[in-house]
């Protein structure tokens, strides 16, 4: 319904969503009534190929894969669940890419980070050049009254570069990656004094870096 799509205008990144995809008629329908300008694909994912996202020439990639197969109130059954195939399939494109992204973006629940799904991530973005970074964040981190715990990876593309090693989960943010994010328009994170502190210079270095509109294709 265009959550990643908020987030992307709302950290202060200027950037034009390419496309979104939903195989959903009534999911699509509430995306188009918030973002009326940006394009919706009513389509199943597993059914684009490399070359259609080549298309796109996306610089980033936001993938919010469905989350029951590693909810931990699920059985857990990670990529044997058919639910997570769409998922997969963009895994297996990315290989083929001409234009591959230069930042993937994908969030999920505490419980990926414990799947064989993760693992053939990690495997499949280090063999494409990309650098893996990994959270386990609780919004109530970010002054948000949420305590529901989510994981995300940012993959950067490094070609010919060193992408690191297989990195270690860690529930616990650290103050470093606590004072780069952003303070939201709506004010939600005003409440921490080291944050609005931080943001002024995190927004003079992200004005820097950003010289031109980024684009991304929402999943």
């Amino acid at each position: 319904i265009g959550g990643m799509h908020f987030a992307a205008k709302a950290c202060g990144v200027p950037c034009e969503v390419a496309s979104a995809f939903d195989i959903n008629p009534i999911a699509n329908d509430v995306y188009r009534h918030n973002f009326k300008d940006t394009a919706v694909s009513s389509r199943n994912i597993e059914s684009i190929s490399a070359e259609e996202l080549d298309n796109y020439r996306a610089d980033v990639f936001l993938m919010s894969p469905p989350c029951q197969p590693y909810t931990r109130q699920g059985l857990q059954a990670g990529s044997s669940d058919p639910r997570s195939r769409s998922f997969l399939v963009l895994l297996d494109a990315l290989p083929n890419l001409q234009n591959p992204p230069r930042y993937i973006l994908i969030e999920n629940v505490k419980g990926f980070d414990t799947s064989e799904t993760r693992a053939e991530t990690i495997r499949v973005l280090h063999s494409c050049s990309y650098a893996v970074e990994e959270y386990l964040i609780s919004p109530r981190q970010c002054g948000i009254p949420n305590s529901r715990l989510r994981y995300y990876l940012l993959a950067t593309h490094v070609p010919g570069g060193d992408t690191g090693t297989l990195p270690s989960l860690d529930a616990a943010l650290s103050q470093d990656v606590l004072i780069t994010l952003p303070v939201l328009s709506s004010g939600l994170l005003a409440s921490s004094a080291t944050l609005r502190h931080a943001s002024q210079s995190v927004a003079a270095s992200t004005a820097a870096e950003a010289s031109g509109e980024e684009r991304s294709a929402a999943a």
